[in-house]
């Protein structure tokens, strides 16, 4: 099994087969037991065309590492927004439910009083 791009960005121009790909591998071991550093490759595919580069340089690898990091942070921020949103809608509701119980208990002492 090959190794997988961590994150791969796709800006396409125009139309599905024109894009440009930039994608951040993380640094692992392969099958042969070679150690494969963090890199960032690029894909520019026009049509029936497909230019592709990559980088196993030192900085690539800083590079990568940098992306990879910052993506993961990124992560947890939106996983603490979503959680914190979610946090907020239960609270909603459930405040919404407190004023619904306040208001049924004012409609059934008004009928209390009409009914005397």
């Amino acid at each position: 099994m090959g190794n997988k791009p961590r994150y791969t960005i796709r800006i396409y121009m125009g139309a599905k087969d024109k894009y440009i790909a930039l994608s951040l591998w993380e640094a692992y071991v392969d099958n042969y037991g070679n150690f494969r550093p963090a890199n960032v490759s690029m894909v520019i595919h026009n049509e029936d065309v497909e230019a592709k580069a990559s980088m196993r340089t030192e900085t690539a690898a800083r590079l990568a590492a940098v992306l990879l990091n910052m993506v993961a942070e990124a992560e947890k921020l939106t996983m603490k927004e979503r959680r914190k949103a979610s946090i907020e809608e239960k609270l909603e509701e459930q405040l919404l439910l407190e004023e619904e119980e306040e208001v049924m208990d004012e409609v059934e002492e008004i009928e209390a009083n009409v009914g005397r």
